[in-house]
């Protein structure tokens, strides 16, 4: 499944070579991305990475076999001290003590979002693989892997290999715009090269690891890329910037077009996808620093004597000096206790605490940091209040704006809601998707800080609740933008995202609005997540609101994809119309809105339910269409339903077929009234608050 470049120096593949590769590498692999294995010989002493055509490799100095056998022990004695060696910090380099061909010299690399037992383990897995891979007399190798990377050679003059053991893996799936997609691509890969080598400054740990993303297509389901960069960090800045900028362009030259890929040679290398396959957590910057110093090149690594398990082999550690480790170790260690203490002494027992918090991911943010932000929580900072506790607005000392929630110390519910919602929030990433930027957990206060959206939430734009009516500024143009922003969510979440997720509480007060108006969902405390092509479950009581949840669900618990779909159907004719269909402020005879909607289909008279504020200036056709898919979401039967893909592309063509829809639930009449009562012991609200029940998830 990939394609490793062992040429002397890259060129663009020929047609053929390059129509091989494209065939047998339709997706990155999760397990390991290529092993090269080198040659026996040593390379040039003139070949280095600056060099596009090294010199013929010499004959090894000493190619009897017991030299062979000599180098093939240290090396595998190596191997198995390598992980535990790197665990801790990400990085180590290895080398036994002398001189000579039998000296052998190993590094291991993680990626930069692994924690160090996964480092461990992944390192463990892939010393077994590159071991078993490459034969005894093989005499330098490079192994990629999904989150590690591991070179071996018989020398440490590392960038003599960089044009030696290389290699490139192609996802073949091609992009709308290549153009669009290469110029986002460059300028994506410039900021992150340059983040990449700031993080080996003076005065700090190097880790030369950065990712990142960009939108080159907007608009488009897939249209952000999401770069990875990183090197060794036994090079200095200087040559990790220069490793990393040789083979940005690999991928341009070698397969235009095409929508991401691997490139990667002895001592670095780069990832680009139009899908997250990292801790996207990870792509805020770092802080400002000075422009990159031209930094000397580290002297090659000095031996430590120390004993072996088998007392044979002195291992050498180019990682950090021992003492500055320890130091810090111990700083971190007394911090960490201290902070144990206090918050043993100020916060009530919880049994669940450790399993509650451990799982968080996302940025730290301080509790003062917080209150300075919202001016500590200020009544005019607020933003919004629910069952989960309130919303308010704030401000960081950079000047960003955003939304802090603070959960309700009170409620435990809410807190189980946070729960669920941080994991998720740390998994998905989309245009239409609210952002997580981070959390807080300190002095009992729970606190969540996303993105601040402007304009606040679809109903009090659309809907007439007592606040300052905005509605006059959403014409046709916003709400059909809308709609289709809305539904290009809901496939991220059922069919892009790398677990199929159902809201389960899709409604006008979860989707929030930018600054550009564009539709964000939001509030995934009672989402389900599945893994696999599973996309369906039952639980014994329903949670979401009033109105908006599909029949199925709200009778017998059935959850699936076609209950957010259902939801979506309900928003979208609310959309097209300006009503609520769950308002409790309607007329008890009055029907509900789908059977309203429903009859007036019929009719043949649908322009009747038309917001009266768009007057005539919109498409008849287009809202036709809407109305349409709208009906066809709503229909009572489950399998009837039209999945989240085949909305978005009916909403993005006007040329393809729609089916005739069959009655929506709660028809003939049925009144708000009517439909609460239907429902009965459904644990649902009638006033938009979500009201939950938390069984087994």
């Amino acid at each position: 499944m990939q394609q490793s470049l062992n040429a002397k120096h890259f060129s663009p593949a020929p047609p053929l070579v390059l129509l091989l590769l494209l065939l047998a590498a339709a997706s990155i692999p999760a397990s390991h991305a290529g092993v090269n294995c080198g040659s026996s010989s040593q390379p040039s002493p003139a070949a280095s990475a600056s060099s596009p055509s090294p010199s013929p490799a010499p004959a090894p100095t000493n190619s009897n076999s017991s030299s062979s056998s000599a180098f093939r022990t240290n090396l595998l004695t190596l191997l198995d001290a390598l992980p535990r060696a790197a665990a801790a910090t990400g990085f180590a380099s290895l080398s036994t003590p002398g001189t000579g061909p039998d000296r052998a010299f190993v590094r291991g690399l993680c990626r930069g979002d692994s924690t160090p037992s996964e480092c461990l383990s992944n390192l463990q897995s892939a010393a077994r693989d590159i071991a078993g891979r490459c034969p005894s007399s093989s005499r330098s190798a490079g192994g990629w892997y999904e989150k590690c990377y591991i070179t071996y050679a018989d020398t440490n003059d590392t960038a003599a290999y960089e044009q030696l053991i290389r290699a490139l893996v192609v996802d073949a799936r091609r992009v709308s715009d290549p153009d669009g997609y290469e110029e986002t691509y460059y300028a994506l890969m410039d900021r992150l090269v340059a983040r990449a080598a700031s993080t080996g400054g003076n005065g700090s740990a190097r880790t030369f690891f950065a990712t990142g993303e960009a939108e080159y297509a907007r608009g488009e389901p897939d249209g952000t890329m999401y770069g990875l960069v990183q090197c060794m960090r036994d090079r200095s800045a200087v040559e990790c910037q220069r490793c990393l900028r040789a083979i940005v362009p690999w991928l341009p030259l070698c397969c235009r077009g095409q929508s991401g890929g691997v490139a990667q040679n002895f001592n670095c290398h780069l990832r680009i996808q139009i899908y997250t396959y990292y801790d996207v957590a990870l792509d805020a910057p770092p802080p400002a620093s000075p422009s990159l110093p031209e930094l000397p090149s580290p002297s090659p690594a000095g031996d430590r004597q120390g004993k072996r398990r088998s007392g044979h082999v002195i291992l050498t550690a180019t990682l950090l000096p021992v003492g500055t480790l320890l130091f810090l170790a111990a700083v971190l260690v007394c911090v960490y206790l201290q902070r144990r203490r206090v918050k043993a002494n100020t916060e009530p027992r919880d049994d669940t605490r450790d399993e509650d918090t451990t799982y968080v991911h996302p940025e730290q943010f301080t509790l003062p940091l917080l209150r300075a932000a919202t001016g500590n929580f200020a009544a005019e900072n607020k933003l919004g209040e629910g069952g989960f506790g309130q919303v308010f607005k704030g401000k960081l000392p950079d000047g960003q704006a955003i939304a802090v929630k603070r959960l309700s110390k009170s409620s435990s519910q809410g807190f189980h809601e946070l729960k669920n919602e941080l994991v998720l929030a740390a998994k998905l990433r989309h245009r239409n998707l609210v952002h997580l930027l981070g959390v807080c957990l300190e002095e009992q206060e729970k606190l969540v800080v996303y993105e601040y959206l402007p304009n606040r939430s679809l109903d009090t734009v659309l809907f007439d609740n007592g606040r300052r009516r905005r509605r006059h500024g959403l014409d046709w143009g916003k709400r059909h933008a809308i709609i289709r922003g809305i539904a290009r969510g809901l496939q991220y979440l059922h069919v892009d995202s790398r677990l199929r997720v159902i809201h389960r509480d899709l409604k006008p007060s979860n989707v929030l609005l930018d600054e550009s108006m564009n539709p964000k969902i939001s509030d995934f405390g009672l989402a389900r997540a599945f893994r696999g092509d599973q996309s369906r479950d039952v639980t014994r009581r329903a949670a979401g609101t009033l109105g908006y949840m599909a029949p199925e669900y709200a009778y017998c618990g059935h959850v699936s994809t076609k209950s957010d779909i259902f939801s979506f159907g309900v928003i979208l004719l609310e959309i097209v119309t300006g009503r609520r269909n769950n308002s409790p402020s309607q007329d008890t005879n009055t029907k509900n809105l789908l059977s309203d909607v429903w009859e007036k289909w019929r009719a043949g008279s649908v322009a009747e339910i038309a917001d009266a504020s768009l007057g005539d200036l919109y498409p008849r056709a287009e809202m036709l269409r809407c109305v349409h898919v709208g009906l066809l979401c709503v229909q009572k039967e489950p399998a009837l339903r039209p999945d989240a893909s085949e909305v978005v592309l009916i909403l993005h063509s006007q040329s393809t077929s729609l089916q005739v829809p069959s009655r929506p639930a709660f028809y003939s009449g049925t009144t708000v009234s009517g439909v609460a009562s239907r429902v009965g012991t459904a644990n649902v609200s009638v006033n938009g608050v979500t009201m939950s029940e938390f069984e087994g998830r």
